[in-house]
């Protein structure tokens, strides 16, 4: 057992610590890249965010490198003709949740209810201004605590041909972690770069236990320059 762990400890640095580091690394198959609710009612006016709107505009304040680094990143996307697409939340669609979590609860008490013929919520899915998304960049709208949920996301990525995604956006300890677990049930490699994918004001404590300890068991945790510098050139 003593000689299987020395093994593991040169495959994957940190395994006996924890503290695990970047390996080297390659993208083998097609990625798409995929920002998760960048859009109003939660990074801009904030009405359905699961933290104070408050702390939602603060922290965007606060943490301009954000939507800095996710611009790099479709810029990057962009040019090598690779698949984007924004995935934006429907609060409230059935008007009942589990009865349980502060994050049900918020959204039974605040949260605009039903689907994009409801005006207000047709406003809260809009892809915030900054980040100019291109009509050919789709949005898919998911239900519950996963992109995947609510969505055709799966199908669509089987589309274009994708099996490796870059995933960023909001909120790093919620849905961007429920995502990365489904989308490796799935069997897609899943990248995170942590500085483009972030959590409002009560919850940025969370980040770091998330991008240190949980994340690394199912996907890489790199950085934003990291992940433009290793994409391949597309079609």
């Amino acid at each position: 057992m003593a000689e299987q762990r020395k093994d593991l400890d040169e495959i994957i640095p940190g395994w006996s610590t924890g503290k695990f580091t970047i390996p080297e690394w390659k993208f083998d198959r097609k990625p798409a890249l995929i920002l998760n609710h960048m859009q109003d009612g939660i990074v801009g006016s904030g009405t359905y965010s699961g933290s104070p709107v408050e702390q939602m505009r603060e922290y965007m304040k606060s943490h301009p490198q954000l939507i800095g680094n996710q611009k790099k990143l479709l810029a990057a996307f962009r040019e090598r003709k690779l698949p984007i697409f924004f995935v934006c939340c429907l609060p409230r669609p059935l008007g009942f949740y589990p009865k349980w979590g502060f994050i049900f609860r918020m959204a039974t008490a605040a949260a605009p209810l039903g689907y994009l013929d409801n005006p207000e919520v047709r406003e809260g899915c809009q892809v915030i201004p900054d980040l100019e998304r291109r009509p050919e960049e789709q949005i898919l709208y998911h239900t519950g605590t996963s992109l995947f949920n609510g969505t055709n996301l799966e199908q669509v990525l089987r589309h274009h041909g994708v099996e490796e995604l870059v995933l960023s956006g909001f909120t790093a300890h919620s849905t961007v972690y429920n995502s990365v677990v489904i989308a490796t049930d799935l069997y897609y490699s899943v990248v995170v770069p942590r500085d483009s994918t972030g959590s409002p004001g009560r919850d940025t404590g969370n980040d770091d236990f998330v991008f240190d300890k949980l994340m690394p068991m199912y996907a890489l945790v790199t950085t934003t320059d990291d992940v433009i510098k290793h994409l391949p050139q597309g079609k």
